[in-house]
């Protein structure tokens, strides 16, 4: 991710100047026959992410209308790892890989879905015996059980797929990346931006809000044995790094104010 430091909290941010117009929240979005109301579940929070899946058109998974918020964070997990906050409706960040596939297992637990990551063959994420939030790389292998009803991370291609809504634009819903997305908070050498409350600016064609901009979203993908994908760019990136056909690639440990994600399932299992 290009960076720059923020001296008010030591992390490393990108250079991007740029002026923001706000835009209402849509009321509801539809695609195919499933229907989400985005600010009324926005409004009364989320505490369940099965009230914004939409299921994407021609494709058997649904996802996510918005990154995975703060709330919805916490009512799974019971901690915000979050740098920012005070805000309703921000979406969490300062999480690693591994700790958004922790969260996807919880969720399906939660919801009474079988989870969809394992390792050795176990799925209950107390048994692996990892540490969240500690910066460290876990050694043991993560399996994706392709059988499994749960909630998992998208793979780069659903999420590509997903951000470009059936349309040709440069970022997701629009190739005005100001309509759509937060991006660029910095001036000169200091960061002076941070997240921003999902789904502020204008959705996909599939109502999909800040697939680019406001914070990176990991997915399943690796790039090396250590290494995992992100996608979307952030509040504070460059212009080019929110395009739908970006991807960067970082430490599966590693976490920051910039980097969160939103869940998919397959929307085949029963």
């Amino acid at each position: 991710m290009n960076a720059l430091k923020n001296p008010k909290n030591g992390r490393h941010f990108a250079k991007m100047a740029c002026a923001f117009a706000l835009l209402g929240v849509f009321l509801c979005v539809s695609c195919g026959n499933k229907k989400v109301n985005v600010a009324a579940a926005l409004k009364k929070g989320i505490h369940e992410a099965s009230s914004l899946m939409v299921a994407v058109p021609g494709k058997s998974y649904s996802i996510l209308a918005t990154e995975v918020t703060q709330e919805l964070y916490k009512s799974v997990m019971g901690e915000n790892p979050s740098g920012f906050d005070g805000e309703k409706n921000l979406p969490v960040e300062c999480l690693s890989w591994y700790d958004a596939v922790m969260f996807c297992n919880r969720l399906s637990e939660k919801e009474k879905l079988e989870p969809v990551y394992s390792v050795d063959g176990e799925t209950d994420v107390e048994e692996w015996g990892y540490s969240p939030h500690k910066a460290a790389e876990f050694k043991p292998e993560i399996k994706w059980r392709k059988n499994a009803n749960g909630y998992r991370l998208p793979t780069v291609e659903e999420w590509q797929y997903a951000a470009k809504g059936g349309q040709n634009y440069k970022y997701s819903g629009s190739n005005d990346l100001d309509k759509v997305g937060w991006y660029g908070e910095i001036e000169g050498l200091v960061a002076i931006g941070k997240t921003h409350p999902v789904a502020q600016k204008a959705p996909n064609s599939y109502g999909l809000y800040d697939m680019s901009g406001n914070v990176w979203e990991w997915c399943w993908d690796s790039y090396s044995h250590c290494k995992r994908y992100n996608c979307g760019g952030g509040w504070n990136s460059y212009a080019v790094d929110c395009e739908v056909g970006y991807r960067n690639d970082y430490f599966a440990y590693y976490g920051d104010v910039n980097l969160g994600f939103r869940i998919v399932r397959s929307s085949s299992k029963k």
